[in-house]
C-alpha cells in the first residue's frame, strides 16, 4: 500500500465519529478508496488493512470484512466508472 492510501485509511479510522457513518465519515472513506484506486491499490489484503487500522481502533473479524467489502465495492465502482 503506498503512503498516500495508507494517509487516507489512517485520517478515516484516526477520527472516532466514523462509527456513526455520518455521511461526511464516508466522504472520507469513499476519499480512501479513489485514492487507493489512483495509486493502483486496488487489492488491499485484510491483515495490511488491519495493520493500519489497529493503531486508532481494535476491529474484529465482522467489522474488517465489512470495511473490505465496501473498500472492494468502491474499487469496482470505480474501474467500471472509468471504463465508461
Amino acid at each position: 500500500m503506498k503512503k498516500e492510501t495508507q494517509q487516507k485509511l489512517e485520517s478515516f479510522f484516526r477520527l472516532d465519529s466514523w462509527r456513526s457513518l455520518h455521511p461526511s465519515d464516508m466522504e472520507r472513506f469513499y476519499e480512501f478508496v479513489i485514492e487507493a484506486y489512483n495509486n493502483g491499490d486496488t487489492e488491499i489484503s485484510k491483515d495490511k488493512f488491519l495493520e493500519v487500522v489497529s493503531p486508532f481502533y481494535k476491529m474484529n473479524e465482522d467489522e474488517l470484512t465489512k470495511w473490505i467489502i465496501k473498500f472492494e465495492n468502491g474499487i469496482e465502482l470505480l474501474k467500471v466508472y472509468n471504463k465508461n
